[in-house]
């Protein structure tokens, strides 16, 4: 407990001091509807949804995890035929095509069902991130609940594995991650496969409010060792014991969003997360030169716009460096309404942007 107040008291030090004397220059990124009409069509796989991460298969489509999200058709921007809201699809876009894995039990089921629930309304997964290791797919689920009334009534449980065959897509395993700490510490909403470890970040929030205070955290294991035993990054070396994990120096600016990512790109591993209060719009990237850190080269790389106009939010900016074009790689963040019939009569309420950011914004200092 005393590291993570420790880490508050510097973290508030560190920005106010940042905040008076850095000037953060205005970010490029340039918005394209071109490939967003590629990826979200109006007629085939998902249609409407948010979540947005990505991975690459290894044979060379792109699988799109998105939390709740709908099928069917669209027709001058409004939900017309076919539509089911899931709460999970798997979105893969393959070269322009796109489909949707989603009704996996016959009964408008998500593309992912903790095991023996019946009834999605109560219990449901919603995806963390993933990535593929020696052939296989995997993919961490966050289990949520029904605790509260409206739109913000969801609860967190815990955070599951999640295996799958490839090229099929066929699950092979479903269990419960080797984590058994605080319910405000949830690994898997960042994963990166490095080689010789996996890393799997956590999204810690501190102080969960309008203000919020959120960091990350890192583990790392090997394959073989997945399911069973993770070490837990401690600021100077890796314990097997989870109450040991500490915020990975040079994030603590900006509060980490409840999905964020980290990649490599070139030589460098890049950090890429929205800042965690309710409509900021501003969405950053760090870098380093290892998995863990220390992050350097804070930047403001895109600003949202959209919670500018009546009813909207944007939320949970995720980069998908696998699309790349003229030294810029593919950013999106999610775009939704408090308005939920808005949905229906306004599809571009609840679809995702997408941005083109150009590399040397993130890399150059």
């Amino acid at each position: 407990m005393w590291r993570r107040l420790l880490a508050i008291v510097v973290c508030c030090l560190v920005c106010a001091v940042q905040a008076a004397v850095a000037q953060e220059k205005e970010p490029t990124a340039v918005e394209d509807t071109s490939i967003a009409s590629l990826i979200i069509q109006d007629k085939a796989g998902v249609t409407e949804g948010d979540g947005m991460y990505s991975i690459l298969l290894p044979d060379g489509r792109s699988i799109f995890l998105m939390g709740d999200s709908y099928t069917g058709e669209v027709t001058d921007g409004r939900r017309t035929k076919g539509f089911h809201m899931y709460r999970n699809t798997y979105h893969i876009y393959d070269n322009g095509k796109v489909s949707a894995i989603c009704d996996t039990q016959g009964r408008h089921t998500s593309a992912a069902v903790p095991p023996g629930v019946q009834d999605e309304g109560k219990f449901w997964y919603w995806p963390g991130h993933g990535f593929v290791s020696q052939d296989k797919l995997y993919i961490f689920q966050t289990l949520m609940y029904k605790g509260g009334e409206g739109m913000w009534g969801f609860r967190y449980k815990q955070t599951r594995l999640l295996e799958y065959e490839l090229p099929s897509l066929r699950l092979l395993r479903d269990e419960e991650i080797p984590f058994s700490g605080s319910d405000a510490i949830h690994y898997g909403m960042a994963a990166l496969n490095d080689g010789e470890y996996l890393y799997i970040y956590a999204q810690v929030d501190v102080r969960n409010d309008w203000s919020p205070i959120a960091f990350a955290y890192v583990a790392r294991t090997t394959h073989d060792k997945l399911f069973t035993e993770w070490e837990y990054f401690t600021g100077e070396g890796w314990s097997s014991d989870s109450s040991d994990a500490v915020t990975m120096e040079g994030t603590e600016c900006v509060a980490i969003s409840s999905q964020f990512n980290v990649f490599k790109l070139e030589d460098k591993y890049v950090l890429l997360t929205q800042r965690k209060k309710f409509n900021s719009g501003e969405v950053y990237s760090f870098i380093a030169d290892n998995p863990w850190g220390p992050w350097r080269n804070q930047k403001l790389i895109l600003r949202t716009k959209e919670q500018h106009k009546k009813d909207l939010f944007t939320y949970n900016a995720m980069a998908h460096p696998q699309f790349e074009k003229d030294g810029k790689i593919l950013v999106t963040y999610n775009v939704n309404t408090g308005v939920f019939s808005q949905q229906a009569e306004d599809v571009s309420t609840y679809r995702p942007r997408f941005y083109w950011v150009d590399k040397k914004e993130i890399l150059e200092p």
